[in-house]
């Protein structure tokens, strides 16, 4: 038991030392072009220090030309984002507007049926009375 725990150790660190760490240390972004060298200093500095900054390369700076036309169509885009959301308001109330005369609409006819149910009930209650005028006069 204990050798297959030690053997099963050696493995894990092997693997981590050997094939772990160096695929790590490859996924790490290469430095910049070239180093450049900049020195600058104020009197609160009286040591100076060289610091080393990092240019980047060519290919990384975008074309202004590229970044104009990106930009004119970002502002295309918003506004038709813009445009979108102002049809889709109107939309929005228009439906709400079809909806609210579609509900009166409805409580009208509501009404009616109420009122024609209620001269069924006196138009029943006048035959009535007539058929006992009737059997009355007989």
């Amino acid at each position: 038991m204990n050798n297959l725990l030690f053997t099963a150790l050696l493995i894990a660190l092997l693997y981590y030392f050997f094939y772990y760490l160096p695929s790590q240390k490859k996924l790490t972004n290469p430095p910049l072009t070239k180093p450049l060298t900049h020195s600058q200093f104020t009197q609160t500095d009286p040591n100076p220090q060289q610091k080393t900054f990092y240019c980047p390369s060519a290919q990384s700076i975008p074309d202004p030309e590229e970044i104009k036309n990106l930009q004119k169509d970002i502002q295309q885009k918003e506004k038709t984002i813009i445009g979108l959301n102002n049809s889709y308001q109107k939309l929005e109330t228009k439906t709400k507007q079809e909806i609210d005369n579609l509900k009166q609409q409805l409580q009208e006819k509501e009404k009616k049926i109420k009122e024609l149910s209620e001269v069924e009930k006196t138009i029943d209650n006048l035959t009535k009375s007539i058929q006992d005028l009737n059997q009355e006069l007989d």
